[in-house]
C-alpha cells in the first residue's frame, strides 16, 4: 500500500513568500499582527515534479476568532505564463510575490484563472486539481487574534484507492471522496506513530508529559510549581533518584539540581534538634516560591522521621549598635563595611 508524498511548508519556504499582517513565527507558523488592517499570504508554488501532476489534500492547523473569515486560493498549471485580460501573458509566479502589486488585486487575479477558493477550510480534497505547480494564497478577514501553521500538501491523497479494482479507482468520483475520509483517519494516525518518538525524548517532550513520568516513578512533578529545566533533569534522574531514596546522597543530588552549589546538608542537631533532623544551609536568600520547590521535593526523598530545617545564609554580615569585634576579630572575605561616626574599635582588630 503507498504512502502519500508530503510537501510541508516551514519556515524557509515562508520567508520566500509574499506575507503581509503576519509574522513568521517557530518552523511553520503564521500568526495575524492584529495591528495591521490586511492579511494576505501567498505561497512560493510547490514544485509536483511533472506535468499534469495530481493532487490530493492540504491540511494546516487553523485558529479563527469567532467572526473572522479565512479564504484560501488553490490552483494548479503546468505553466508558470498565462494569460490574462487580452492576450497578455504573464508570469504568475512574479506577479504573486512582487510587494509593489496590491494584495486585492492578486486574489482577484486567481480567481479569474480559475483557483479554487476554500472557506474556514483547514482540510480540503484537491482531486479535481491538476498541473506542475502548485499555488496557495491566504486571505483572513476580520478583527481578532488568529493563526495558521503546519501547512501540509499531499501528492496522492488517498491511501486504499489502488487496493480496489480498476473500475472502481475513478479519480474524484464519489467513492474516491468517501474513501479519502478513511484515508485522511489514516493518514493522521501515521503522522502522530511517527512523532511517538518525540513524546519519550525527555529533552523535547512537552511539560505536561514530564509531570506524568515523574508519577511513574513515583514523585509526585504536579503543580507547575518547578522551572522546566529542573523538572527535566529530575525526571531524567529519576531511577538513580529512586535509588538512593531516604539516603544523604539523595537529598544532597536535590540540592545541587535545584540550588547548583549554593546548597550544604549537616546531619546534626543545630538548633537544639532531634537526633533525625537534617540542616541545610543555603549560601542566598530564597525566594518563596523557591523554599516551596525545595521542600516538595526534599520531603520526597527524605528519611522516615527526618525533620529538614532551612538556614539561608545571607551574603553580608549586619552587625546592631550593640555588636563588637574582640580581639583578633576579623571578616575573612571582603565585605562592604559602613561605620558611623561614633565606631569605636582596637588597634588589633583586622578588616581584611
Amino acid at each position: 500500500m503507498a504512502h502519500d508524498i508530503w510537501y510541508t511548508i516551514k519556515n524557509n519556504r515562508l520567508m520566500q513568500s509574499y506575507v503581509q499582517g503576519f509574522t513568521v513565527e517557530g518552523k511553520n507558523s503564521l500568526v495575524l499582527n492584529e495591528n495591521e488592517r490586511d492579511h494576505f499570504v501567498f505561497l512560493k508554488p510547490i514544485d509536483g515534479l511533472e506535468d499534469g501532476a495530481r493532487w490530493g489534500r492540504m491540511s494546516c492547523n487553523l485558529l479563527l476568532a469567532e467572526e473572522q473569515v479565512c479564504y484560501i486560493y488553490i490552483m494548479a498549471t503546468d505553466m508558470l505564463n498565462i494569460v490574462v485580460g487580452e492576450g497578455k501573458s504573464v508570469d504568475l509566479d512574479e506577479i504573486l510575490y512582487d510587494p509593489e502589486l496590491s494584495a486585492f488585486k492578486k486574489v482577484t487575479l486567481l480567481s479569474e484563472i480559475g483557483a479554487k477558493r476554500f472557506v474556514n477550510n483547514s482540510d480540503v480534497l484537491l482531486y479535481d486539481l491538476k498541473g506542475r505547480y502548485l499555488f496557495i494564497g491566504i486571505e483572513i478577514l476580520g478583527s481578532g487574534s488568529a493563526s495558521i501553521g503546519n501547512i501540509r500538501v499531499g501528492v496522492r491523497g488517498d491511501n486504499f484507492m489502488g487496493a480496489f479494482p480498476q473500475v472502481y479507482q475513478e479519480r474524484n468520483s464519489f467513492f474516491h471522496r468517501y474513501m479519502s475520509i478513511f484515508s485522511s483517519i489514516y493518514n493522521d494516525i501515521s503522522d502522530q506513530n511517527d512523532k511517538l518518538y518525540e513524546m519519550l525524548d525527555l529533552d523535547k517532550c512537552s511539560v505536561e508529559l514530564l509531570e506524568m513520568y515523574g508519577s511513574w516513578f513515583g514523585i509526585d512533578l504536579k503543580g507547575g510549581f518547578l522551572p522546566e529545566d529542573v523538572l527535566r533533569t529530575i525526571v531524567k534522574e529519576a531511577y538513580q533518584l529512586n535509588r538512593m531514596k531516604g539516603t544523604k546522597k539523595a537529598l544532597e543530588r536535590i540540592l545541587e539540581i535545584v540550588l547548583g552549589d549554593d546548597g550544604v546538608l549537616l546531619e546534626n542537631r543545630l538548633q537544639d534538634g532531634r537526633i533525625f533532623d537534617v540542616t541545610v544551609m543555603v549560601n542566598r536568600k530564597l525566594t518563596v516560591d523557591l523554599r516551596h520547590q525545595l521542600v516538595l521535593l526534599l520531603d520526597q526523598f527524605k528519611p522516615i522521621r527526618t525533620r529538614i530545617r532551612l538556614l539561608q545564609m545571607e551574603k553580608e554580615a549586619v552587625m546592631d549598635g550593640n555588636s563588637y569585634l574582640d580581639l583578633n576579630a576579623a571578616i575573612p572575605s571582603e565585605k562592604h563595611v559602613v561605620l558611623d561616626e561614633e565606631a569605636l574599635y582596637d588597634g588589633a582588630i583586622t578588616l581584611i
